[in-house]
């Protein structure tokens, strides 16, 4: 994290000149207008993920925006996709004024004019989006901002903003920082052209979301507990989508689970080291409740039961040293 401003390290005389210098430093040619902006506790910090990066802001009595001439003196080359962090915005853009609550999203159009503003004490966390990786029309982008919240991806990037802050320290500076960045513009992309039309971006949809589905999947294959449900609801997506984008891609969800959860039962059987264990308890470890459902599906899958599995794994294993 890169500490852009903290008012407690500047004097109070220098804080309102400091604080505008910084703000400048992490924008374009903006207008900014600050409430008490001798504030002691003002901050802005930053983070960087590749290519893309968040800026946050905790002020008071917040006023910026962009007008023509400063977008012609000084265009930009990222979209925003800002998250209100607390308190209540205003942002006014493309004609069209609406409030932003805790929580909720705003595009920002750099190259467009707009307002934005709070009262009193507030925050909030701007995503800074490359526009030649984002590869978005423009009148895609504009329509989208007015139904950002259609989005099935909404609550989802609202959270992985909020989660991007809290893990941008441990990260910062290695592979996985650019690795994020990248899968934050596929995000990002797939978000806005959802809420411009599902079917514009249907196949986003599952080049996105797939990936995190499997890779979630494989982390709670022991829980006994995951179904489609739990699924969907950690991907902030209904179960009906869910199955929608399974079936788009020619994906069964269940079979999919299962093969994965027998596959790891298989490998754990032929170990040395889990013969103490009986065959129902690493089952049980795999997410099958029901030993005979359990040995009938991985007969099916191997050719052979369980207890063989594992007796003629015992007599290919290398001999103890």
């Amino acid at each position: 994290m890169a500490i852009i401003y903290q008012a407690t390290e500047v004097p109070v005389h220098e804080r309102e000149a400091v604080l505008r210098s910084a703000f400048d430093g992490q924008s374009w040619p903006t207008t900014v207008d600050l409430g008490n902006a001798d504030s002691a506790d003002h901050y802005m910090h930053a983070w960087e993920f590749g290519q893309t990066s968040i800026f946050q802001a905790d002020l008071t009595d917040l006023r910026l925006g962009r007008s023509p001439k400063q977008i012609r003196v000084g265009p930009s080359e990222m979209l925003t996709i800002a998250r209100q962090q607390n308190s209540v915005g205003k942002h006014d853009q493309f004609d069209d004024r609406r409030t932003v609550d805790t929580g909720q999203l705003m595009i920002v159009d750099m190259n467009e004019p707009y307002q934005f503003s709070y009262d009193g004490r507030g925050a909030s966390q701007a995503f800074y989006l490359p526009l030649e990786q984002m590869n978005l029309p423009r009148t895609v982008v504009k329509e989208a901002a007015a139904r950002l919240p259609a989005s099935p991806l909404y609550s989802l990037f609202s959270s992985h903003i909020n989660e991007l802050t809290n893990i941008g320290d441990a990260i910062a500076g290695t592979d996985a920082a650019s690795a994020v960045g990248e899968s934050s513009i596929d995000l990002a992309r797939t978000l806005i052209a959802s809420a411009y039309d599902p079917d514009y971006a249907r196949n986003m949809m599952a080049e996105v979301l797939l990936p995190r589905i499997r890779g979630y999947i494989r982390q709670h294959l022991c829980d006994p507990n995951l179904s489609a449900d739990t699924i969907a609801h950690a991907h902030n997506i209904s179960t009906r989508k869910l199955f929608r984008l399974c079936e788009d891609a020619d994906f069964s969800l269940e079979q999919w689970i299962i093969t994965n959860r027998l596959q790891g039962t298989h490998d754990e059987l032929a170990r040395p080291e889990t013969r103490a264990l009986s065959i129902a308890v690493i089952a049980r470890r795999w997410g099958f409740g029901n030993p005979s459902y359990f040995a009938r599906r991985f007969r099916t899958m191997y050719g052979l039961s369980p207890r063989a599995w594992r007796d003629l794994a015992a007599t290919q294993a290398p001999p103890h040293v």
